[in-house]
């Protein structure tokens, strides 16, 4: 009886032994079918759940790699936009010289206003731009709007927000994307961006202001300061107040300094007429254009017009190689994002190839390993088959 209950024993062993070793057989099978080791969070809990972290890092690394994207083509959008507003403003700039050729008539200068005009709605149709899937460029954090309409007046406004959408490129790092159109095309410095010189509307003489700066910012101080002409030859420097500051003698072309400043004026100022330099407020491309026009269309048939119509063409020439200056920054700092986001393709690469690694030492098989470990447990599962054989063959008159 003993003998029988240990040979019952010999099988079970037996029997265990060689279903353990079909199960690993299978295991290994699968593990080389799937390529995969981690199948089930049963297989490793821990495993699998810093596998799943790691799937979702690769995610997230793909969908920053579809922003980046977009945010490339928004962005060389509007680097192109604002190489094409540079080249109309070069055109602007090269009119205003030619409209201050004295040998030009009324006619002539009326046809470049015209022209400044198209340059005008040739601005507003690049400010209006969109990426080419119906997106506009410069609304800000606003969609599906038109940035900038025009009334029956030709008054531009702006329906956009001043804001700027920033996209997340890479691990904890955002770029930002297109600029507002209220900071590219209505927040423009005039004058030389510092101070702006004007001529006062009401002056009856032939004075024109040839140049102006900033000389000293400790004594100006952001004030205005207004050369006052008592005498056709002479002159007061008043502050803000209108306190007389100095008094000096005027010649045709000199250049009048005091309080930090200076202003050269040519021609013949008459008594009462007013030059004044002040800080240089900010206004739009599109009333810089319209202002300009306006000031070659005007009469310009006495010798006090004519003063006018050459203030405006050099105030102008002043406000268009500002805005100039203004967009060509615009653009550095767009090539700045634009480099931002060809070391975000590297930073993701690079990350994305340590997350690979990481998640394949974790979850994927080694195939020659996995083949190897077959190979030996195949060899193992005959050798249990062999003894469960040799166990069910023997009976009890085999042992007496």
């Amino acid at each position: 009886m003993t003998l029988r209950l240990s040979t019952m024993g010999m099988h079970q062993q037996s029997l265990t032994a060689m279903l353990a070793q079909q199960s690993r057989v299978a295991r290994s099978q699968l593990e080389l079918t799937t390529q995969k080791k981690l199948i089930t969070a049963a297989d490793d809990p821990a495993g699998m759940a810093q596998a799943q972290r790691l799937d979702h890092a690769i995610a997230t690394l793909d969908q920053q790699d579809k922003d980046a994207a977009l945010l490339e083509h928004r962005l060389r959008s509007q680097e192109q936009a604002l190489t094409d507003v540079g080249t109309q403003l070069d055109r602007a700039r090269q009119m205003t010289i030619q409209a201050g050729n004295d040998t030009l008539n009324a006619a002539d200068r009326t046809s470049i206003a015209a022209e400044l005009r198209q340059i005008r709605e040739a601005v507003l149709a690049i400010a209006n731009r969109d990426d080419g899937t119906g997106h506009p460029l410069f609304a800000g954090s606003r969609d599906a709007v038109i940035p900038f309409t025009q009334d029956a007046s030709g008054n531009v406004s702006y329906v956009g927000d001043d804001g700027q959408n920033r996209v997340e490129v890479a691990p904890n790092l955002k770029v930002a994307g297109t600029d507002a159109g209220s900071t590219l095309f209505l927040r423009i410095r005039t004058g030389d961006g510092t101070s702006v010189a004007t001529a006062a509307s009401s002056n009856t003489g032939s004075g024109v202001i040839g140049g102006s700066a900033v000389t000293d910012n400790s004594l100006w101080n952001g004030q205005s300061v207004t050369v006052s002409f008592t005498a056709a030859d002479a002159y007061q420097l008043l502050d803000s107040a209108g306190t007389v500051m100095s008094t000096g003698s005027y010649t045709a072309g000199s250049t009048i300094s005091g309080a930090g400043i200076q202003m050269t004026l040519s021609g013949a100022p008459a008594a009462g007429d007013r030059f004044t330099l002040g800080k240089a407020p900010n206004q739009d491309i599109f009333s810089t254009l319209d202002t300009l026009a306006d000031a070659l269309e005007a009469p310009a048939t006495t010798d006090a017009q004519v003063a006018t119509r050459r203030n405006a063409l050099n105030r102008a020439l002043g406000d268009i190689s500002t805005a100039q200056d203004h967009f060509l920054l615009s653009r550095s700092q767009t090539g700045s994002r634009l480099a931002a986001l060809d070391d975000a393709t590297d930073v993701r690469s690079a990350y994305g190839v340590s997350l690979q690694t990481t998640l394949s030492t974790l979850r994927d098989v080694d195939p020659a390993e996995a083949a190897s470990n077959l190979s030996l447990q195949q060899i193992a599962l005959e050798a249990a088959q062999k003894t469960m054989l040799a166990v069910q063959s023997k009976s009890l008159f085999d042992l007496m």
